[in-house]
């Protein structure tokens, strides 16, 4: 399902309009998304669309702003007319919204002002589908029954590993642990009358043997039954180990560090500040997932991601990223 073009070209002018009143600078893009604004150090990638799939795409890879040799997380928006469109890390604008945003930015043109603008604060409505999602999910995470484990789906077989090997050896199957985590974040500061929002949700995982971020997708798990002659690799880390661990990470990436410059005659001050989210304000949930590999034996030893059937650079269970 795709936005027409013409609703889609009037979404970006409005966007524009409104960021630029907030103090952004913005360039158009091409693909994939529409627009860039930023301001300092704070950068906002802007995609206008309906369609599910362009959105998850969107919205699952990470974008970095490099400035000053310093690498600054892009913020992510998308303004979409589709109710039923999701997220994890980008904030949505539906239409209202729009609409409440552009009425609030022409109100500080009109009394000449900088439009203060928390595009990753949602409004209520989306706060309470957010806690609704959050709920459901949590029911899908539950253990799975003895003699299965939660495992990504296998869809590469045993003699197509073999040929994506390149290698003459037999090929087994492994199961490599790995922690999976969901979370949603919603909390605010204060300081010197601006609003800093913590607001955030997505999912993740991390290698239940090194502790190093894994790119998988843990929502596509699913229970199975232990296949014969499958060797499930015990997890390294433990499961409090790996929460505290994410937390750190989670609450380093919710962190805003704030600028609020201040005139004395004829000086000018400028005051830093970084705040983050307690303990309290993030909801997380941590569960086991395998993700399955095929280790093929010949001259060399290859692995193989079963479910994608990427050929991985460095075995997963011996201290590398998955690639």
């Amino acid at each position: 399902m795709g936005m027409d073009e013409s609703v889609r070209r009037r979404a970006i002018r409005e966007i524009t309009l409104i960021l630029e009143t907030a103090g952004y600078d913005i360039e158009e893009e091409g693909d994939p998304f529409d627009l860039s604004a930023v301001a300092g150090k704070e950068c906002i990638l802007v995609m206008c669309t309906d369609d599910p799939t362009q959105a998850r795409i969107f919205d699952n890879k990470p974008y970095i702003l490099e400035e000053d040799g310093e690498k600054i997380p892009c913020k992510k928006l998308i303004f979409t007319q589709n109710e039923k469109l999701n997220t994890y890390e980008a904030s949505i604008w539906m239409p209202e919204d729009l609409g409440r945003y552009a009425g609030e930015a022409a109100v500080a043109r009109i009394e000449g002002r900088r439009y203060r603008i928390q595009p990753g604060e949602p409004p209520a409505h989306k706060q309470q589908r957010r806690e609704r999602l959050f709920q459901e999910r949590q029911i899908g995470h539950q253990a799975p029954t003895p003699g299965s484990i939660a495992c990504l789906p296998v869809h590469v077989g045993q003699q197509e590993a073999t040929r994506i090997s390149g290698q003459k050896g037999e090929a087994r199957l492994r199961l490599i642990p790995h922690w999976a985590y969901q979370y949603s974040c919603m909390g605010q500061a204060t300081f010197k009358g601006k609003q800093i929002c913590f607001d955030g949700e997505g999912t993740g995982a991390i290698s239940a043997i090194n502790g190093l971020r894994q790119e998988i997708d843990p929502e596509g798990a699913i229970s199975i039954e232990i296949p014969d002659n499958a060797e499930v690799v015990r997890p390294s880390i433990p499961a409090k180990d790996a929460e505290s661990q994410i937390l750190q990470s989670l609450t380093a990436a919710l962190s805003q560090r704030i600028r609020i410059k201040t005139e004395s005659g004829d000086a000018i001050f400028s005051e830093e500040k970084t705040f983050k989210p307690n303990r309290e304000q993030i909801n997380l949930k941590v569960w086991l997932v395998h993700v399955p590999v095929w280790q093929v034996r010949g001259r060399n030893i290859v692995e193989v991601n079963a479910t994608t059937g990427e050929i991985l650079a460095e075995p997963m269970d011996e201290g590398v990223e998955l690639l």
